[in-house]
């Protein structure tokens, strides 16, 4: 089995997208989790609408247009 997280977000700082190919699944966790934590300190979820599921994590701040969002994919 592949797995893949796919990591994308935007403020007024800046923007970033990525695609992490893991060789297991406990690879694409540990990225998923460092990525989460990233956004995380990026983007203030309070200020957000915050999805927060095993396999997909998104914030969007609409009124100020960021978001981010990371997710873990298997193939």
């Amino acid at each position: 089995m592949k797995y893949r997280v796919v990591f994308e977000y935007q403020t007024e700082d800046g923007a970033m997208s990525d695609v992490y190919n893991c060789r297991d699944e406990q690879q694409a966790q540990e990225k998923f989790d460092e990525l989460r934590d990233s956004l995380m300190h990026a983007i203030d979820p309070d200020s957000c609408e915050v999805i927060d599921e095993p396999t997909h994590y998104s914030l969007i701040n609409r009124e100020a247009g960021f978001y981010g969002y990371v997710r873990l994919l298997s193939e």
